[in-house]
């Protein structure tokens, strides 16, 4: 009886197992999803079990995404190394003119796909993002692309065996408690500082009825990141150690990054950045102040007196990596966007002192792009060939009163 029972249990676990899911979970049958509109291949289409005997890569991205950029590189090293005993599928949900670019210039020997409904059946919030099918269609790793070695192809090919980090985007940890560490409250503002909170990214201004400016809400940043946010510090170009510290002293973990909340009245309207300053450097070890230093850096350049003055009554700006799309700003904002994409800090000298409507579409896989995008605003963007003078901002250890 013992026995029988145990065939069943067995037999219901290898059932579950081979059970397809429609959305792709770890240890489960991957859903048998079909990639249309494969730019680069003579098939346009295929599913998921047509390649079953191969073991396949889903790679999850996007050409304006920066660190997928490197992932897609190594991939197409493994898919020649391993030639076919792997099958790499890349899918991005941009337009079929923007991909295309992307393997004109890039000669990437991997699949490209253009696919926008993937997401139903292959659930992320964050790119790059990766899947991993062995031969017989079962899931066996949803992680980031930097997990994925030889050595972890090798141990699935010849052992069946592979256990990766799970990069779950959406994994609430209920055990995880939001600590509010220091609050600063009264009838004209609050100040709230706390812990990480999961399920939560990014800034957002505040603004009152009227759409009048009242503080700003920050979640999961590190110590440098929350006084960039305060100072207006456009990248981490700027930022200067000092005292012995330097950028991995303030690593991107969990217990390293903390939520700011800063809410004020009228009272307070144009003074909430430098109360958060204040509030900061009066409860972390670790301060931070503007200051000036002489470095190198580029220069934005006015090469072609071509850009003619925003017609725009509003301002917009959407900046999406490689993607840019703008109406009547400042010449030092396309500054700052640029910043974004070089090693040192990014200087505007053209001398254009108006608003100007500003779109740039360009590949970050290939930087000439960039420049043939400036240049049809008749601007250019070059390493300078003196140091200068640039706004940084200082991070060093809080000196103790005695």
């Amino acid at each position: 009886m013992k026995r029988k029972l145990l065939i069943v249990i067995l037999t219901l676990c290898i059932l579950s197992c081979k059970k397809e899911t429609k959305i792709a979970q770890v240890n489960k049958l991957a859903p048998n999803y079909t990639f249309k509109n494969i730019l680069n291949s003579k098939e346009n289409e295929i599913s998921i079990r047509d390649l079953k005997g191969k073991i396949i890569i889903l790679e999850f991205w996007a050409t304006w995404c920066g660190p997928c950029l490197p992932a897609m590189k190594k991939l197409d090293h493994l898919q020649k190394d391993f030639k076919d005993e792997i099958e790499v599928i890349t899918v991005s949900s941009e337009n079929r003119e923007r991909l295309e670019d992307f393997i004109k210039r890039s000669n990437t020997s991997l699949r490209i796909v253009s696919d926008s409904t993937h997401t139903t059946n292959f659930k992320y919030n964050v790119i790059p993002h990766t899947i991993i099918i062995d031969k017989d269609g079962i899931v066996r790793a949803i992680t980031h692309p930097k997990n994925i070695t030889k050595e972890v192809l090798n141990k699935l090919i010849s052992n069946n065996e592979m256990e990766l980090d799970l990069k779950d985007d959406f994994y609430i940890d209920p055990t995880l408690e939001v600590k509010t560490i220091k609050t600063a409250i009264n009838s004209n503002y609050r100040i709230e500082l706390k812990s990480y909170e999961q399920g939560k990214r990014g800034v957002q201004l505040l603004t009152d009825s009227d759409g009048n400016s009242k503080g700003i809400e920050m979640w999961n940043r590190t110590i440098p990141g929350l006084y960039m946010n305060l100072f207006e510090i456009p990248t981490f170009n700027r930022i200067v150690f000092k005292d012995g510290l330097n950028e991995n002293d303030f690593p991107f973990e969990k217990e390293h990054r903390f939520s700011l909340k800063i809410e004020v009245s009228k009272k307070y309207q144009n003074k909430w950045k430098k109360m958060g300053i204040k509030f900061l450097n009066e409860n972390f070890d670790v301060n931070a102040k503007m200051s000036s230093e002489t470095l190198d850096c580029y220069v934005l350049k006015n090469i072609g007196n071509s850009l003619k003055k925003s017609a725009s009554d509003t301002t917009e700006y959407q900046f999406m990596g490689s993607i840019l799309k703008t109406k009547k700003i400042k010449m030092s904002q396309l500054a700052e966007y640029l910043e974004n994409f070089t090693a040192l800090p990014v200087v505007d000298i053209t001398g254009l002192n108006e608003a100007y409507d500003i779109d740039l579409d360009w590949q970050e896989a290939d930087p000439k792009t960039l420049y043939s995008e400036l240049k049809k605003y008749g601007l250019k963007l070059q390493k300078s060939d003196k140091k200068r003078p640039i706004k940084v901002m200082k991070v060093y250890k809080k000196k103790i009163q005695q």
